[in-house]
């Protein structure tokens, strides 16, 4: 929404990101005293009814909880008087967004809901952390007390992963280049069975195989957030398998390069769909599954910061089913 305009109550000015937006006619107007917009403003900030009222000039301004949405150009009997106004300090109408009297409601009641959203989304963050944190604290005291439990028993390997993925989640939500984004020198065969154990339950309700190939010599470097990465393309895989099946998991090593690659049986995948996968929000014409259509989209954004290569190959099996080939190329590290 870089072409709203609003209006500071604190410094008492207009404020837009997009600072072309705001008429040069208003930035000057309510600098001057002599000028009716600093009253008008004045009487604004002491409205309790919301909804859309008009400048002296005609401008429209939108009470909106306690925001105040300002220098809206409505499509009415103000228009004519509205084009002389700003046609006075030399621009033109047509420089600027001009709406109904319903576009603009209906454009600023979904701002609103966004920020509302955003604000509920920020509460479920600080309490995801806090519950987090009393969750690490009990894999901790298990740790202490039930040292050769925690050390070999599968379970326990999962519940302590499903702390770190909570934080990865939390941490994207904030911005993948605000998350934690330590690098470190692994192998990345350990990193994926540990994933295969924590999704095990999962995969077992479906009558789902992990197939994972031993052998995988070279270490590479990667961060917490290919952890996440590849713990959404193992979900992804687990969620889209038909019941019965395996997924199959290998690795290709030469002197430069490691390739993971991921295959799993689904829902067929129409030829015009395998462009469009990694689309935030693109969901499979024939999938029956539950989802928001982001995962791929994530996946391939956390990849294509680490400079690691993504490829999706589709291979119909039959009219119903195609094996979905995910493949990731990392830089094997030499240091």
């Amino acid at each position: 929404m870089r072409s709203l305009v609003t209006y500071d109550k604190s410094t008492k000015s207009l404020s837009c990101e997009n600072q072309s937006n705001i008429p040069n006619f208003c930035k000057e107007c309510i600098k001057d005293k002599n000028k009716k917009c600093q009253d008008f403003y004045k009487k604004m900030l002491n409205k309790e009814e919301e909804g859309l009222y008009y400048c002296p000039y005609k401008f429209g301004v939108y009470l909106k909880r306690n925001n105040l949405y300002s220098c809206l150009i409505i499509k009415n009997n103000s228009f004519v008087k509205l084009k002389e106004s700003i046609e006075k300090y030399k621009q033109k109408i047509s420089d600027f967004h001009c709406y109904t009297e319903k576009e603009i409601i209906d454009i600023i009641n979904d701002f609103e809901n966004l920020i509302m959203d955003n604000l509920t989304l920020r509460d479920c963050m600080h309490d995801l952390r806090n519950i987090g944190s009393f969750f690490n604290a009990m894999i901790e005291r298990v740790k202490q007390k039930y040292n050769d439990l925690y050390e070999s028993d599968d379970d326990i390997k999962a519940l302590t992963s499903l702390y770190e993925l909570v934080n990865y989640r939390i941490n994207i939500l904030n911005g993948i280049n605000h998350a934690n984004n330590r690098r470190f020198k692994q192998k990345i065969h350990p990193l994926i069975k540990k994933l295969t154990i924590l999704l095990s339950y999962q995969a077992n309700k479906k009558d789902l195989k992990f197939k994972i190939e031993e052998v995988q010599n070279n270490y590479i470097t990667i961060s917490d957030n290919i952890y996440l990465a590849m713990f959404i393309l193992l979900e992804n895989a687990v969620k889209h398998s038909f019941s019965g099946n395996d997924i199959n998991i290998g690795f290709e090593e030469d002197s430069d390069n490691l390739i993971v690659t991921i295959e799993n049986i689904g829902a067929k995948i129409e030829k015009d769909e395998k462009d469009k996968l990694c689309i935030r929000g693109y969901r499979g014409k024939n999938t029956s599954t539950k989802g928001t259509g982001v995962g791929l989209s994530l996946a391939k954004e956390i990849f294509d910061k680490h400079n690691c290569e993504m490829n999706i190959k589709i291979v119909d099996i039959n009219h119903y089913q195609s094996l979905f080939i995910v493949s990731i190329k990392f830089l094997i590290s030499n240091e």
